[in-house]
């Protein structure tokens, strides 16, 4: 196992003057990125000792990874933290964190000071490498305070592969948000099941379509393309035009994002050359069959679903690669298979149950790149990871080795008594050719208990009792009568995470 700040190392003494970075077409090769680093960890070290947090706010720009490796030379903990963030959310992340210095982006500078209570703040502009395709996203640029001319030389602090590396918050279903403490161990060993499972090479140019400061990003962005002395090609932030046209005039090979992003996607993809991309994988929430059909058929490819959670450092399972069989689904939910075990890690079935005169149970993994412990939360700590095995809240099934994720535990649905998991019923929903994308939530019912309501995004045109009656009546055939949606109400946009997961709780409540 190595640190983060030895891979570095490794790679550039390898490939020093290969690309590492891109950024709208400006090129950072790796020697360069390693002395970037090296001139922002001396100018933060007056405040940052070997421990201490470091909060990051900020898109997909080229000064989020050179600040990981800064504050990681520092014997630092990285926490990122999505620019969309409140002020009030904020000043939790950054007590919980008890962050010693925040640097911050134009567009969330504002909120980070309300928040900072005194903490050292800097300000970074998305515009300091350049590009005018910056006005897409209307961005304003402000003062750079980050020393970005580099440094040749630095010295590091030694670290310890079980040294945390990342403070990882999870999106916060229940309670408050818990920071997962990500170990050097546990990025080396997801970065090396990446890299080995899909055979990353130098040569490989990977497309940043999940925001880094998801554990998608960190892992199969980043880390990966670290260790594997690829690139990475940065875009700011996910736009599906904007995305397709990099890989057309990048030739990129390789990318991860939310199946949400590939749905964005499908309307835009047909006539661009999207021939250079050898794996297009999607992580974070399911991957519907309806669009894993549309998706080979518009590029010849699959999406290679992937299976993880922040408390796992991403991959927990992956399909085979390559993969040239028919999609693995389940055929009584249509639920699409995550893939099996990845290398040196194991998953079991716990607190089995019974829906639909078919066994299903949560599902606990076990490997080294698990997280051992939430970030002062002694609790939570045991209460989810116990002897090294995750209780990961997702139900599954396990056919042929395959692991088939149902659905979450907690959105189990249950109407008059009966089981209904929500998933199956979107699975269904996206089959109509209507829909583009759909939620489906338990909501209380006198009668029942709780009943199924579906919120449902067209793919054009507004939604009417006509549409809402043809609706009821395609999952009437395909559903038993207790699963088929009682109210269905037509959204113009189903609410999401920053890395494009669905929010089912926004619209419970």
């Amino acid at each position: 196992m190595l640190t983060q700040t030895e891979v570095l190392r490794e790679t550039v003494k390898k490939h020093g003057e290969r690309v590492a970075l891109t950024y709208f077409g400006r090129e950072i090769s790796y020697s360069q990125l390693d002395a970037i680093s090296n001139g922002v960890a001396a100018q933060l070290s007056p405040y940052v000792e070997r421990g201490d947090r470091v909060a990051v706010i900020a898109q997909n720009i080229p000064q989020f990874v050179i600040l990981e490796y800064a504050v990681w030379k520092l014997g630092g903990v990285f926490v990122p933290l999505n620019p969309m963030f409140t002020p009030r959310e904020l000043s939790y992340y950054f007590k919980d964190s008890d962050a010693k210095v925040i640097v911050s982006t134009c567009e969330s500078l504002g909120k980070a000071k309300e928040a900072a209570e005194g903490r050292a703040l800097l300000a970074t502009s998305p515009h300091s490498f350049g590009s005018n395709q910056l006005e897409r996203w209307k961005v304003e640029p402000c003062q750079e305070e980050l020393y970005l001319k580099g440094r040749s030389k630095f010295s590091a602090e030694f670290l310890d592969p079980n040294d945390p590396a990342m403070l990882v918050y999870t999106s916060g279903t229940t309670g408050d948000p818990k920071g997962a403490v990500i170990r050097h161990k546990n990025v080396y060993a997801s970065s090396w099941i990446y890299r080995e499972w899909f055979n990353f090479t130098p040569e490989d140019r990977i497309l940043g379509a999940a925001p880094l400061f998801h554990v998608t990003g960190l892992i199969f962005h980043v880390a990966t393309a670290v260790l594997s002395g690829a690139s990475l090609r940065l875009f700011y932030r996910f736009d599906p035009e904007v995305a397709l046209s990099v890989v057309e005039r990048e030739r990129t090979t390789a990318t991860m994002a939310a199946a949400t992003a590939f749905i964005a996607m499908v309307p835009r993809v047909k006539g661009r050359d999207v021939s250079s991309m050898r794996l297009w994988s999607s992580g974070g929430m399911p991957v519907p069959l309806s669009l894993e059909r549309e998706w080979k058929e518009l590029t010849g490819s699959y999406i290679y679903v992937a299976w993880g959670l922040t408390e796992t450092t991403s991959p927990a399972t992956l399909w085979p690669y390559p993969y040239e069989g028919e999609i693995p689904y389940d055929p009584k939910t249509s639920v699409v298979s995550s893939g099996t075990p990845v290398y040196f890690t194991r998953v079991k079935l716990v607190d089995e149950e019974e829906v639909d005169g078919e066994k299903v149970a949560e599902i606990a993994v076990k490997g080294p790149q698990v997280v051992d412990e939430y970030w002062r939360k002694p609790e939570a700590t045991s209460k989810t990871i116990k002897d090294g095995w995750l209780l990961t809240g997702d139900v599954a099934k396990l056919i042929n080795g395959w692991v088939y994720i149902i659905d979450r535990k907690k959105d189990l649905i249950n109407a008059s008594g009966f089981k209904v998991y929500p998933r199956e019923v979107e699975e269904v929903l996206y089959l109509h050719p209507a829909v583009a994308e759909v939620a489906v939530v338990g909501v209380p019912d006198q009668y029942r208990g709780e009943t199924v309501k579906a919120f449902v995004k067209l793919r054009s045109g507004q939604g009417d009792e006509r549409m809402r009656r043809e609706l009821e009546q395609f999952c009437r055939e395909r559903l038993a009568a207790y699963k088929v949606p009682r109210q269905i109400e037509f959204v113009d946009e189903v609410p999401k995470t920053a890395s494009g997961k669905i929010l089912r709780r926004a619209l419970r409540s």
